[in-house]
């Protein structure tokens, strides 16, 4: 059964020591050297201008937190409030991210990101869940998927454009895809009666603000704020995005970054296709690198 919304997770300690300094002269060393290598004669050329490049793209690990909440209702009872975590055991996993962007204009910017997640997991259920007019007993074992992609696409206006630093307004759209899968199971086979799958995807439109301040000609810092809240017809909701990183431009095209991301969904949909409620949120530690030009 589916249910598909239109707006659419014995080895003693001086032998672990010696191979964990094994492994660090192997891989960790040698490819600090050529890190290192490819760096040093960048750090000489001049640095580029992230207030002024025409094109630039960002792409790193994204050491990913997220914090599902999911209830599918069916069409003669209301579902379980389902923890994707504590109730089913997903667990969180590293992700690469991609964001880049395009100068149309000294005054105006497309910008785009791109994720996507993957999860899976075998959980013995501690409680009775209902998902889409179906009962999962506690005790039942069960195997859950998730799967989780956000795109975005947003357009900037500079209103404010100084020498070492710039401010924009934005507005765009901020889509999710989200589907889970929850599926009872005896000694590993699947029961097609306790079989069900969800779906949320739709665009999310979100405005904000965008700031870049450029210390020197090697470093600078990025930030920005994203909200928006919809009533309307079937839709209840609200959306929240802020980032903030600093980057060190080591040469005139390349550049290493860190920072943070936090993103939070809280929609309720009573539509005739889906009927629930779906609160998302992720965030986390970025580490990126950088090209621009």
């Amino acid at each position: 059964m589916t249910a598909a919304a239109p707006f659419q997770c014995p080895v003693s300690l001086a032998t672990s020591k010696l191979n964990t300094r094994a492994r660090w002269r192997r891989f960790v060393l040698p490819t600090a050297a050529v890190l290192m290598t490819a760096v040093a004669p960048a750090l000489h050329a001049e640095a580029g201008n992230p207030l002024t490049d025409r094109f630039s793209a960002s792409l790193g690990g994204f050491l990913l937190h997220t914090e599902t909440t999911i209830r599918v209702d069916g069409q003669g009872q209301r579902g379980s409030e389902i923890d994707t975590e504590r109730d089913l055991g997903m667990k969180d996993s590293d992700r690469f991210r991609l964001d880049a962007y395009w100068r149309m204009t000294p005054r105006q910017k497309l910008r785009v990101m791109y994720f996507e997640t993957n999860n899976e997991a075998n959980k013995t259920l501690e409680r009775d869940l209902i998902f889409n007019d179906t009962v999962y007993p506690a005790t039942l074992d069960v195997h859950a998927t998730s799967k989780t992609t956000v795109t975005e696409l947003a357009y900037e206006f500079t209103f404010m454009h100084r020498d070492t630093y710039d401010l924009s307004v934005s507005g765009g759209i901020h889509n999710l895809k989200f589907t889970t899968g929850l599926s009872g199971e005896l000694n590993g086979t699947p029961l097609p009666n306790l079989t069900n799958t969800a779906q949320a995807n739709g665009p999310l439109p979100v405005v904000g603000v965008h700031g870049v301040w450029r210390i020197n000609d090697k470093f600078y810092l990025d930030a920005m704020i994203q909200y928006f809240s919809i009533s309307y017809d079937v839709y209840d909701g609200r959306v929240t995005d802020y980032t903030a990183s600093a980057v060190w431009q080591f040469s005139k095209h390349w550049g290493l970054g860190g920072g943070w991301n936090n993103f939070i969904t809280n929609v309720e949909v009573d539509g005739d296709r889906f009927d629930g409620h779906l609160r998302w949120k992720y965030g986390g530690a970025r580490i990126f690198v950088t090209a621009s030009f």
